[in-house]
């Protein structure tokens, strides 16, 4: 009897041991969505729990692509041809919470994130996913026609159900710019479903952390516009690296390139800056903040962090000029010390509310 026991308890050890190791393993998958690559890892789980979290995954995205593609048909489609009718629209909650970070995103970039600028945007034909463009721009008459319209996010109204309607007959949203980031926090939301607390989400270059790559903090890369590593950083708990560029969509005639990221003032293409990273806690208010700070440019760096709320900031001008906040600066490893660099005023200590890990 004694023997049998011990023998059971050997077992038991044996099996939690193997179960240990095996839950240990990083699981991985992708998905093509949003014209690019959504990756995940995650940690401390079987593969049967990572196969059901990635299985509902995949359900979500497609479930996002039919409802946000600006230029393919989708949900978003049918909502601008009944904004341009002058009809209210049942949207799905895929659409219409988007819909809603986009209007918060706008309260808070003081309108320099705006998505309500769709035509605009097909405009200068950046509804593509075929780059560099080489065609010419639109011609200035065009582009002051639709200014003139004034299409802002706060012309629609969004209910507690999911319709959506417009004031402005002009407005026509294009979400791209915020969709990354929301697809990581629903993403986020699917996996602690699944009691997943450890995972790398990676949507089309831009990452999420959550807790802790094996008792360790993940660490992820910024490029820089060459599409060399500018620097390192390291992630844990619940912060989003998200970067704006003008370097990967653009369209370019002559030498002359203009980037993807229009400024809603002027109707053109935002001018002065390479690149911006931020660190947060919120996936979406990073993913806008990135495209906000890429139209503000240095000189506002500091006003529009506040509002946002940043302390974690990383913007390169056209110049090479690197501009960094002191919080951010102590996240960061470069991979060469910029030639060029300025640290910004103090916008807090810490990225996000979690501890910073240490650099190693």
């Amino acid at each position: 009897m004694a023997v049998a026991v011990l023998v059971a308890v050997a077992a038991v050890i044996a099996w939690r041991q193997w179960q240990s190791g095996h839950e240990s393993r990083p699981h991985k998958a992708s998905f093509v969505i949003f014209g690019g690559l959504t990756e995940i890892e995650v940690r401390g789980v079987s593969e049967a729990v990572a196969s059901r979290a990635f299985g509902a995954i995949g359900e979500q995205l497609q479930r996002d692509q039919r409802a946000w593609h600006p230029w393919e048909t989708s949900d978003l489609m049918r909502l601008n041809a009944a904004i341009a009718q002058g009809a209210a629209y049942q949207a799905t909650p895929e659409l219409s919470g988007l819909v809603r970070r986009a209007q918060q995103g706008f309260a808070l970039s003081d309108g320099l994130f705006n998505a309500a600028i769709g035509k605009l945007v097909g405009l200068w034909g950046f509804h593509t996913s075929n780059y560099p463009i080489k065609s010419p721009p639109p011609p200035q008459a065009n582009i002051d026609a639709l200014l003139a319209a004034r299409p802002r996010m706060d012309d629609l109204t969004v209910s507690a159900e999911g319709s959506i309607v417009s004031r402005n007959r002009e407005v026509q949203l294009d979400l791209n710019g915020l969709a990354e980031g929301y697809a990581a926090e629903q993403i986020a939301g699917l996996l602690k479903q699944q009691g997943i607390a450890d995972a790398l989400i990676n949507v089309g270059g831009d990452v999420l952390a959550l807790g802790n790559a094996g008792g360790r903090p993940w660490r992820v890369g910024i490029s820089s516009p060459q599409h060399a590593t500018l620097a390192g950083a390291e992630l844990q708990g619940h912060e989003a690296l998200f970067s704006s560029g003008s370097y990967n969509k653009f369209r370019e005639v002559e030498g002359h390139r203009w980037g993807h990221v229009l400024d809603p003032r002027s109707g053109q293409p935002a001018q002065g800056v390479a690149a911006v990273s931020v660190i947060h806690d919120d996936a979406v208010i990073a993913d806008v903040a990135s495209t906000s700070l890429m139209i503000a440019g240095s000189s506002a760096l500091g006003r529009l962090a506040r509002a946002m709320d940043l302390r974690c900031v990383l913007l390169v001008t056209d110049d090479g000029t690197v501009w960094i906040s002191p919080a951010m600066q102590r996240r960061l490893q470069f991979a060469t010390p910029p030639a060029r660099l300025q640290v910004t005023e103090d916008l807090g200590e810490n990225c996000t509310g979690e501890k910073a890990p240490a650099l190693r």
